[in-house]
């Protein structure tokens, strides 16, 4: 009989010599196990420090946001978007029970994280048999800088790299008779949860299974039949998001193009993997250093050399897709590798632990150097979330404006979840509710299938839509604002920083026609118009008016369109050029007729008939066009407003 531990066997000719070892060695165990345990400890505070400080970052913002959807609202984003639904899934379940704080938000990936460690220990002892090594690997996995990193970000991350131990784990155990399907059903889930955290775990998990099939050749096709479940598990998603997933990564280099992409990415890869940010250049110099002390001092015989295979094949797979995805996708993350750094963490520990075979305070000697490597990450970068954030930004500021300005029955879009996500944080009882109509990185929906499915709807049941359009109208926001103004009535917009807010009206009582035939000065023409004949106190009313110009206009005039009572006082109004800015009156063409849309935000105090007044103005000098019998306005007709109660039937 023999047993192989921290790589002694156990002597057997002598009782009371294995009761003595069996002592020694159950001590062992038992004091590497409460390491670990305390390495869980560790890991918590390490990932509780700070958590709810820096403001949620702009992918946080997306989670939140998409969480937030309706199920199958959140299954279709999965699918247009860089990354699978599982852990937005998880998020959903876990902000109905825990709550949208920040603190909240960021906490599931704490716990993720935190579990993370123990089976960190568990994969290091399985791999290796060696206890103290396994303990090592567990310290890595609670304070590795990018594990903590990602360990505080509201992201998938956490998940990603659980779900790729747990197939390490199961996929390392001692090799099972082929009717052990539990634990290939298992194995099969894991890799499945993986794939449906991250698109970039299929590296690692192809390393793992290739050193699985490497060093248990007797059983092929029992990890065959593994991965034949992973993948039909995986296909339902395959066929989902197929399209989007071939879209993005044809979106890259081809060709030479491709190499001078691998030239490109494969050195930030690297220091991704080190994550020696923020620090000297000479720092990642020492992590190799404590690398290769470990291989000089203790050479590794061949069976030790063949277990070496496995972080090596996770760190060459996942440093190599992750260079291929970012050329292929023209988007490099180092927070990719969050699945792949356990298995560095592998080898490190390796490393550790041949030092400490040679001489005992080495270790301790090579955890210092590490610890001068790390130290200013570690303590500074790590919790400062720098590489979440590109330029300055006030996440509050959407909340801070749709406070302001907007009412509790009013509806709110925004053309990118990352917005919404921070609005919803913030947003209160009396805050209106939001939607979306994507038309920003990273998902950009066809602006008919945004009117069709979310914003008719809403302008069904809500008189007035915000529209908070992050960078205004360049690229595809310009295609969602011309059909806003084509379709509703404009009815104001402000800047606030790099973003858009749009006000539009959305009447609930049609328009009637109102014969009119006016010039203004002798070049422009009103033929038509249109207004809604009554409205609700703090509703909206609108208006369409048909232009004309006879001939070529020089001066790009405003068009105002005025709601006043009997006295002349203003209660409401809207500016702006013809089809709210987009056609200036000094392109117009000659007798071309153009469809011009204001909408009116009626007072909440507003109750009574009120007149409606549109005339031209040139916003350069104020001075407007005057009709032919010398007014400066025309009545187009009037406006019944009637308190909410009192124009109920």
């Amino acid at each position: 009989m023999s047993a192989v531990v921290e790589g002694a066997t156990a002597p057997t000719t002598n009782p009371v010599h294995l009761i003595t070892w069996l002592k020694r060695e159950i001590s062992g165990l038992r004091l590497t196990q409460l390491g670990a345990g305390l390495m869980c400890l560790l890991a918590l505070a390490l990932r509780l420090h700070r958590l709810a400080e820096p403001a949620l970052r702009w992918d946080e913002g997306w989670s939140l946001a998409h969480a937030s959807l309706a199920w199958a609202d959140l299954i279709h984003i999965a699918a247009l978007d860089w990354h699978p639904p599982l852990y937005t899934a998880l998020l959903k379940l876990w902000l109905g029970w825990a709550g949208e704080s920040v603190f909240a938000l960021r906490y599931l990936s704490v716990l993720l994280s935190v579990v993370a460690v123990p089976l960190a220990y568990a994969v290091a002892r399985v791999w290796s048999r060696r206890p103290w090594l396994a303990l090592f690997a567990a310290l890595y996995a609670a304070i590795a800088p990018l594990l903590v990193y990602y360990g505080q970000v509201a992201r998938m991350y956490p998940l990603a790299t659980l779900a790729v131990l747990a197939a390490a784990y199961l996929a390392l155990r001692e090799p099972a008779p082929s009717s052990n399907w539990a634990r290939a059903v298992a194995l099969a889930l894991a890799v499945a949860v993986a794939l449906y955290s991250l698109y970039y775990t299929i590296w690692p998990l192809a390393a793992i299974l290739l050193y699985a099939a490497l060093t248990q050749r007797r059983q092929l096709g029992w990890l065959v039949a593994v991965g034949a479940g992973a993948a039909l598990l995986y296909l339902p998603w395959l066929i989902m998001a197929g399209s989007t997933i071939m879209a993005r990564t044809a979106s890259g280099a081809r060709g030479t193009g491709l190499l001078a992409g691998l030239n490109e990415y494969l050195s930030p890869t690297i220091q991704g993997l080190f994550f020696t940010y923020d620090t000297p250049t000479w720092t990642a110099g020492l992590v190799v250093a404590v690398l290769a002390a470990g291989l000089v001092v203790r050479p590794p015989q061949r069976a030790e050399a063949l277990r070496l295979l496995l972080p090596t094949l996770v760190i060459v797979l996942g440093v190599v897709g992750l260079v291929y995805g970012a050329s292929a996708t023209q988007w490099f993350a180092p927070r990719h590798l969050a699945p792949v750094s356990p298995f560095f963490g592998l080898v490190l520990a390796w490393s550790l632990y041949a030092l400490g075979r040679a001489w005992r305070p080495l270790p301790l000697l090579a955890l210092g150097l590490l610890a001068v490597a790390y130290w200013s990450t570690g303590t500074q970068y790590v919790y400062a979330k720098t590489l979440e954030v590109v330029d300055p930004f006030d996440p509050a500021a959407d909340h801070r404006f749709l406070a302001a300005h907007a009412r509790p029955g009013d509806m709110a879009f925004f053309n990118v979840l990352s917005t919404a996500g921070w609005y919803e944080n913030l947003r209160q009882p009396q805050d209106p509710p939001w939607s979306y109509a994507l038309r920003w990185e990273p998902v950009i929906q066809p602006v008919e299938e945004a009117a069709r499915e979310r914003i008719l709807p809403a302008a069904a049941a809500h008189r007035r839509l915000w529209f908070v359009l992050y960078q205004g109208t360049q690229e595809g926001n310009a295609a969602l604002k011309e059909w806003l103004d084509t379709h509703l009535y404009p009815a104001g917009g402000e800047w606030g920083g790099d973003t858009l807010y749009l006000l539009y009206a959305a009447p609930d009582t049609p328009l009637v026609t109102t014969p009119v035939q006016s010039q203004f000065g002798d070049q422009m023409q009103l033929v038509a118009a249109e207004h809604t004949p009554e409205a609700s106190s703090g509703g909206v009313a609108a208006v369409t008016l048909r232009w004309r110009a006879p001939k070529p206009v020089s001066v790009a005039y405003k068009v105002f369109v005025h709601l006043a009572d009997d006295a002349g006082q203003i209660v409401a109004q809207h500016d702006a050029q013809p089809v709210n800015d987009l056609r200036p009156t000094t392109t117009w063409g000659p007798d071309e007729i153009i469809v011009d849309r204001h909408g009116l935000s009626l007072p909440e105090t507003a109750q009574g008939t009120y007149h409606l007044e549109v005339g031209l103005y040139n916003p350069e000098t104020g001075e407007r066009l005057h009709t032919a019998d010398g007014r400066d306005a025309l009545e187009i007709g009037t406006v019944a407003v009637a308190s909410p109660v009192d124009a109920t039937p």
